[in-house]
């Protein structure tokens, strides 16, 4: 039995959805021209888990690989987790459209698949702290993960150096990236 994860109901999870909407004001979209489809909280960094080079809007970007193994991301969003977060704390697991779950990062974490991975993979996860002041956005079609809440994004940039290096947005403005 894996204690790490418990599934919540639909009423359950309502109090993290409406912080979502009304507070990121999220706006999901698998066009190029709505993304990110919510509001960036600051301080932020949004990473870009695409191979460098492709057409953001093209349908290639879509279908093509990830430059960031599902793994990888996994390991440094559950060691940023680890740092945030007390021993007895849980954080919301938001799967758009599907079932959420209220998530123990201290407890122990099978090494298979979570049932709501923080890489953003075909469709949009999200790890909140209980009251909000932390979390992830992972965006499935832009295929970013933004990191938000000063203590996470300084633990995911410590964990994810030379893993995560492509920072698309920092407070939710454009970074000029250095060619």
């Amino acid at each position: 039995m894996n204690t790490a994860w418990e599934a919540i109901s639909r009423v359950a999870d309502e109090p993290a959805w409406y912080w979502v909407y009304g507070e990121l004001g999220f706006s999901p979209s698998t066009f190029a021209n709505a993304w990110p489809g919510f509001r960036e909280p600051k301080p932020s960094r949004t990473w870009d888990l695409s191979p460098g080079g492709l057409d953001r809007a093209s349908a290639e970007f879509r279908l093509g690989p990830y430059a960031v193994g599902e793994d990888e991301v996994a390991r440094i969003a559950l060691a940023a987790l680890r740092d945030c977060t007390a021993p007895d704390e849980w954080v919301w697991a938001l799967h758009w459209q599907h079932q959420s779950y209220r998530f123990w990062p201290h407890r122990p974490v099978p090494e298979r698949t979570w049932p709501v991975p923080v890489f953003p993979k075909a469709d949009y996860h999200l790890f909140l702290a209980q009251d909000f002041r932390f979390g992830t956005l992972g965006h499935p079609w832009e295929r970013t993960l933004c990191a938000y809440g000063k203590d996470l994004v300084e633990s995911f940039e410590q964990h994810g150096d030379g893993v995560l290096n492509s920072v698309l947005r920092r407070d939710g403005s454009p970074v000029v990236l250095a060619r």
